[in-house]
């Protein structure tokens, strides 16, 4: 069959889309067929021909297997005993009976594999010679089945009745089954009428019905199958959009703006929950030191107290001074600690900077000043060596100056 297109690629591409139409419309059929030459004489009759080598070959088959089936099936109405029990002419082609009792399913079982064995021998090419042998082996077996044709006439017509009816039911399978005849009376009195109807050939009516399942596989299955190709385009179309469309809003979810704007604002919170619970902390601990002074004081008030008093003073500073209050205190006091040290040093190195402009502003000897070390004359020369660059400069300026208010004058 013609592979069916996606009609989005049809859609993309108009001259492709044209000869693909031309294509499946005009000159093929939908199996690949062509179309061009059916209307042609010589290819009818080479239809025909094909038609009654098709109509031969399966009467041909019909009669193998209604022997085969005669041959082997027990419920057959073949005895498996026979006499003769017509007297044969000299002139006639079958051989004279000489025994009294012939089997008749053994010939019959021989030459239908003979038949199965050798299918082309009926034909108009075969060589003779070749099968002369094997018909001299099997001539008594082939003659005793010539024999005994008369008594397999009523059975084999009987399997081929039942195969033609099996063969009309297929046929009309389609079709209302006919009435029922089954009551005997109604049967014989219209087995006249029917014998005179004249019916329509079996040949003619598979004919019929293998045109129209010719015709059904040639349209309605391309179409169905085309339009399956169109929906299953359709069904995966919509999925990729449903997949974009979701991969899109898990984005815009996890690493969109609002999904960036949440984050930022949690982490915001976060750090002022931190810095209240810092003040709250600070807080504690300050009113707790008020308390301690309060108590303290309040100690120093009633030192003649009772032992149960001071019991309770304990047990209440106890409470207060919990260890988490101790570890905030502690850690207040060394960041206190820390605190002093860094304003220390940052004294020290003011103080010594100051040093180093005094010793500038002392004059040109104010080496002995510095300790003695060779950072400190490092530094005072530096030191001196900007103060005279500076004083250089204000002289200049002041020169300048003047000459300008010479020359203004």
């Amino acid at each position: 069959m013609i592979p069916p297109c996606d009609p989005a690629i049809l859609d993309n591409n108009p001259q492709f889309k044209t000869l693909y139409h031309h294509l499946t419309t005009t000159l093929l059929n939908p199996d690949g067929s062509t179309r061009a030459h059916d209307a042609l004489p010589a290819r009818k009759a080479v239809l025909e021909q094909m038609k009654a080598c098709r109509i031969r070959d399966a009467k041909k088959q019909i009669k193998q297997q209604a022997l085969r089936r005669l041959a082997f099936d027990p419920d057959s109405s073949l005895p498996d005993d026979v006499s003769p029990i017509y007297p044969q002419p000299s002139p006639s082609p079958f051989p004279k009976l000489t025994t009294a009792h012939h089997q008749a399913r053994d010939p019959l079982a021989i030459t239908t594999f003979y038949l199965e064995s050798s299918p082309h021998l009926l034909d108009l090419d075969d060589d003779p010679s070749s099968t002369a042998d094997i018909q001299s082996l099997l001539a008594p077996d082939i003659d005793h089945f010539y024999s005994t044709l008369p008594l397999l006439v009523t059975p084999l017509s009987t399997i081929l009745a039942t195969t033609i009816t099996d063969l009309r039911t297929i046929a009309n399978a389609g079709n209302e089954p006919p009435a029922d005849n089954n009551l005997p009376r109604t049967r014989a009195r219209n087995r006249q009428a029917m014998r005179s109807m004249a019916q329509t050939p079996l040949s003619a009516q598979l004919a019929d019905r293998i045109r129209a399942l010719r015709q059904i596989q040639l349209t309605e299955l391309p179409a169905a199958r085309t339009r399956m190709a169109t929906t299953a385009a359709e069904v995966l179309a919509t999925r990729a959009a449903v997949l974009e469309t979701t991969v899109v809003l898990l984005e815009r979810a996890k690493h969109g703006a609002v999904a960036r704007a949440t984050k930022a604002k949690a982490e915001h919170l976060a750090m002022v929950a931190e810095g209240i619970e810092g003040k709250l902390r600070y807080v504690f601990v300050y009113a707790n030191v008020v308390l301690v002074w309060w108590w303290g004081l309040v100690g120093l008030g009633k030192a003649n107290c009772e032992c149960g008093g001071s019991v309770t003073k304990l047990d209440i500073l106890a409470t207060i001074h919990t260890p988490e209050v101790v570890g905030a205190l502690g850690r207040y006091y060394r960041h206190l600690k820390d605190v002093r040290e860094r304003l220390e040093e940052r004294r020290v190195l003011a103080l010594e900077e100051l040093k180093g402009y005094e010793d500038v502003g002392g004059g040109s000897g104010g080496g002995g000043r510095d300790g003695g070390t060779g950072r400190g004359r490092a530094d005072s020369g530096a030191m001196k060596e900007i103060a005279r660059r500076y004083g250089g400069l204000i002289r200049e300026v002041e020169d300048v100056r003047m000459e300008i208010e010479r020359l203004s004058v």
